[in-house]
């Protein structure tokens, strides 16, 4: 937690009546900003291995005489890089830099730049005769000045002060810092510390101080604590998001890089921006995109609605009310906000979805990225609150006394300590098995396994207010999506493993022990059909195989079955652009007691669970030490170099499928990405609801049965998915 005395903050900033709690303005010496210093650009030749050893570098792109480049690389408390006297290595990963930047048009074709000469000599690195030459040294060119920052790490979180910089946007000065991978301002409040008469209630855009301190995550929403989420440093004062941008543009420069908006997962009930799996740097060196992360309110405080009071949804409010920070700010840090992809995983690809069913939100993005959304799932209503979940909540904090009106209920909800809604308290566990059990017979018409998934969810827009204007596949059915942009949908091939054998025993590998399973996942009749069916059959030889034959009954349930008949049904006429993909060959995001052995190498199965996409796609099993496994080995990092250039490439060009003349250009770091999509022609193709196979993304990809073609999807076709099924029945 971060506090500090009014007084103080009426000394450093002015009025602060409306902060939130985290401190934000910065003390000591003037920082310099980009319009003081002309545009910057990181340069960092990212591998994505744990070393962390390419080279580093920043550029700066005015034009200077060398005297004025050796004063401009000074204050950003660097050198002119000494091209001349480093290990060859770096010389050439430099230079495959410098021609990125000049097929990005960053630079021309024929443009030197200075680098550090000997003595009274002026050196440049001429991009004509791609090496260094002696030049006057009134020339004025762009210079190139070491970058001596450490690359950060969860154990290596260092802001050195000379990398400070501040970015000013509309009346805000920010002060971030740089790391190796790029410019970083962390902890930027969107909105006002979402309490009193802001719990429960809309966000309401950040009206606080205007300058601010951007070098320190801020605090994550209220949850307990887990390996998929926060550990530390969790409060109702939450509304965050986080800038990690390769290049800084001056006072009269277009950077126009493009933007990608994650929202994390966790059921709607963890999860944080504040973690280092998120960690943008790798997106914004290796793949020269703008990456913000975003906070949003969780569980009961996220998305209860009480009545005619309240709206619900809060959480998803959050994620809208940040995206137009992003356009009303995000030029300044070097994205074009016309440019602006949201993408997120589990809850995050689910709420990736809410905000595409937005009216609201329209306008505020151009592309979309949903990973392992288990669309089978439907939004919530007002009436399922009401009359299934807010008693048992309302209990479980306290306020079972005030439910005779909706105005006593909602101010006591207001006035309990927030923790009171961390949900690790027995009296919450209760709660939550007491709402799984309603919602799941009296709304969705599932098993309480099912049911207890998410057990808070967002609800569809009652009010007008355009924040989720109806249901998914009713929007599709029915060619009203309010944002029709690009969009790319991913699962994984074994997503329900995390769960089948996190919470089911061992039942060995008859078929007695999988209908045994089937029967607690499913509801009756549908357990009847699978069991009848021959599209999960058990394999004696394989220990285990109750368990993973029903998480695969599970992953084709709730993600890839529905998944598929969503968009062969109505994909085509609601996305422009449409693909769908799947990942295998992952790596587990922690390695927490929590997480079953299946989803690591092992000798039974090596399962791909939920989640084990994240860490590859981020790339950040350079930066997370703690409490996960290394690369398993250099299959592991040709993956993570795979995915985050599929996911690179979408977010520039929404197509997945990178540019191959400029993976080539860009040297080894990028030569198994680029033996994969030009050497060996590999290609994922745009959606076809006619198509039998999809593009698997595993080490090396290959294709995968299309699961909307397969018998194991036509089980719960027929049988009507959860969505179909619901409706209110209390």
């Amino acid at each position: 937690m971060h506090f500090r005395s009014l007084a103080g903050a009426l000394l450093l900033c002015g009025p602060a009546f409306a902060a939130p709690a985290k401190d934000r303005c910065p003390a000591g010496p003037s920082v310099p900003t980009p319009d003081s210093l002309g545009t910057l650009q990181t340069l960092k030749y990212n591998y994505l291995k744990a070393e962390n050893n390419g080279t580093a570098a920043v550029l700066v792109h005015d034009r200077l005489s060398n005297s004025k480049a050796q004063g401009r690389c000074a204050a950003v408390g660097e050198k002119l890089y000494p091209f001349q006297t480093v290990p060859d290595a770096n010389r050439t990963e430099l230079v495959y830099q410098l021609d990125y930047l000049v097929y990005a048009k960053d630079l021309r074709p024929d443009d030197d730049v200075w680098v550090a000469g000997a003595g009274d000599d002026c050196l440049v690195y001429s991009g004509s005769q791609k090496q260094a030459i002696y030049a006057s040294c009134d020339l004025e060119l762009p210079a190139i000045c070491t970058a001596r920052v450490p690359p950060t790490t969860d154990v290596d979180r260092t802001v050195v002060a000379s990398s400070k910089i501040s970015v000013r946007s509309n009346d805000y000065t920010l002060t971030g810092y740089r790391d190796a991978r790029s410019f970083r301002f962390l902890g930027v409040p969107f909105a006002d510390s979402p309490v009193g008469e802001l719990r429960l209630a809309p966000p309401r855009a950040y009206s606080g101080p205007k300058t601010i301190d951007a070098t320190k995550l801020g605090d994550s929403c209220i949850q307990s604590a887990s390996g998929f989420g926060a550990s530390q440093d969790i409060s109702e004062d939450c509304l965050y998001l986080n800038v990690f941008t390769p290049v800084l543009p001056g006072h009269a420069h277009q950077a126009n890089r493009p933007v990608a908006v994650y929202f994390f997962g966790g059921a709607f009930t963890s999860g944080t921006a504040s973690i280092i799996d998120y960690d943008g740097g790798n997106f914004a060196s290796r793949n020269d995109v703008v990456v913000v992360t975003v906070n949003y309110r969780l569980g009961a405080l996220g998305f209860l609605a009480t009545g005619n009071l309240t709206t619900g949804s809060y959480g998803i409010r959050d994620q809208i009310l940040a995206l137009e920070w992003v356009q009303q700010h995000i030029a300044a840090f070097g994205g074009d906000p016309t440019r602006v992809n949201i993408f997120g995983q589990s809850a995050g690809g689910q709420s990736v979805i809410a905000v595409l069913s937005s009216s609201a939100a329209r306008g505020l993005f151009s592309g979309a990225l949903v990973q392992s959304a288990p669309v089978d799932l439907p939004w919530y209503t007002r009436e399922v609150y009401s009359e299934l979940v807010v008693p048992h909540v309302a209990e479980a904090v306290g306020c079972a006394n005030a439910t005779s009106t909706e105005n006593s209920l909602l101010s006591c909800l207001r006035s309990v300590p927030a923790t009171n809604f961390v949900d690790n308290s027995t009296a919450f566990q209760t709660a939550m098995s007491a709402v799984a059990r309603d919602v799941g017979s009296d709304y969705l018409h599932v098993s309480q396994l099912l049911a207890s998934i998410e057990p808070l969810m967002p609800m569809v827009d009652d009010s007008g207010s355009g924040v989720i204007d109806d249901q998914f596949h009713t929007l599709l059915a029915t060619n009203r999506l309010p944002n029709r942009v690009p969009t790319m949908f991913t699962t994984v091939t074994d997503e329900a493993a995390l769960y089948i054998s996190q919470f089911i025993p061992d039942l060995g590998s008859s078929q007695s022990g999988l209908n045994t399973l089937l029967g607690i996942a499913f509801p009756s009749q549908l357990a009847q059909s699978l069991i009848n069916t021959t599209a999960f059959p058990t394999d004696p030889a394989q220990n285990d195989s109750v368990r993973i034959i029903g998480a695969q009954a599970l992953t084709h349930s709730e993600w890839t079955c529905p998944q598929a008949y969503l968009l062969r049904n109505a994909g085509s006429a609601s996305f422009p652009t449409l693909y769908e993909v799947e990942i295998t060959d992952g790596h587990t995001q922690t390695n927490s007691s929590s997480i079953p052995d299946i989803c690591s190498p092992n000798p039974t199965y090596n399962a791909t669970c939920h989640a084990n996409d994240v860490l590859p796609a981020w790339g950040t099993l350079n930066s997370k030490t703690l409490n996960v496994d290394p690369y398993y080995n250099t299959n592991d990092i040709l993956h993570s170099q795979l995915l985050n250039d599929v996911f690179g490439a979408f977010f520039r060009s929404h197509n997945p499928n990178p540019d191959t003349n400029m993976l080539r250009l860009r040297g080894p770091a990028y030569a198994s990405t680029y033996q994969i999509f030009g050497e060996n022609g590999y290609e994922i193709n745009q959606h076809d609801p006619v198509e039998q196979t999809l593009a698997l993304l595993g080490m090396p990809p290959s294709m995968a049965q299309n699961p909307g073609m397969s018998e194991k999807c036509l089980v719960f076709e027929d049988y009507g998915f959860t969505f179909e099924n619901a409706r209110f029945s209390a």
